[in-house]
């Protein structure tokens, strides 16, 4: 907050979240950082009215409304990176995803942190996960290990890291002289591996489109002023609780 303060000028913003898409993702962060997560191991209950929940959410909306350090409102996923490279916000909150972009892109020094910590540091996992389905054919079996060994052999994860800025999915891929080099050459490469270690479940339950459209919708009206972050995690709480109930 104090940096955001110093940073935020005529033409640029301290901070930038995005709040399109994944805003469940970036308030599960915040709630992380300040006390625990927004649902359940088992993936049948949400806790979105928890204290550390709304805490997060009067923060995130905070920023924008009271304390005025980024813009008020929705702010477009994609153009979050775009407005760091150009220089319309001094910090952002996104995926290590966008991270050779911003290098190749910046004509600047930049620095990559881990995401602040409240209570503790915290942040949720993200990516997608490889299934072999039941009942196919078992030739299809043997194509679908052949792409699966080919994703993750190490010298593979390592390029793709390299290409990306994603986190390299195995250990082994850090291993590899190809990415030791190259975290030798650019230590921003390393800081979100390295913040694994406070990372916890990305949002998953049953249901769990559903559960989290009425999250992010209710977060957008809130941030949008509509609703308060409290009303809006009510809502979200009773919605969930309606979708989860055959689960329980």
């Amino acid at each position: 907050m104090e940096y955001g303060k110093k940073l935020t000028t005529g033409d640029q913003w301290g901070l930038e979240i995005p709040s399109t898409g994944y805003q469940y993702w970036m308030l599960q962060a915040m709630a992380l950082q300040s006390g625990g997560n927004i649902m359940s191991g088992d993936g049948k209950k949400v806790f979105f009215t928890e204290p550390h929940v709304e805490e997060a959410l009067q923060f995130y909306v905070d920023l924008g409304m009271t304390h005025q350090i980024m813009p008020k409102g929705i702010l477009e996923w994609a153009t979050v990176p775009s407005d760091f490279i150009s220089g319309k916000t001094a910090m952002m909150y996104h995926t290590t995803g966008n991270l050779t972009r911003v290098k190749n892109e910046a004509q600047f020094d930049f620095g990559v942190a881990f995401l602040p910590a409240n209570k503790r540091y915290g942040s949720p996992t993200g990516g997608g996960n490889i299934y072999v389905f039941k009942g196919i054919p078992p030739e299809n079996k043997e194509a679908a290990l052949e792409f699966i060994k080919f994703l993750t052999r190490p010298e593979r994860v390592a390029q793709w890291s390299i290409d990306t800025g994603y986190v390299g999915t195995t250990k082994s891929s850090y291993e590899t002289e190809r990415l030791k080099k190259y975290v030798e050459e650019f230590p921003q490469a390393a800081v979100a591996r390295d913040q694994l270690q406070y990372a916890d479940s990305e949002l998953s339950t049953y249901q769990n489109g559903l559960v989290t459209k009425t999250l992010n919708d209710n977060i957008q009206a809130a941030l949008n002023g509509n609703i308060t972050p409290k009303e809006a995690l009510q809502k979200s709480q009773n919605e969930a609780d309606r979708i989860l109930a055959p689960y329980q």
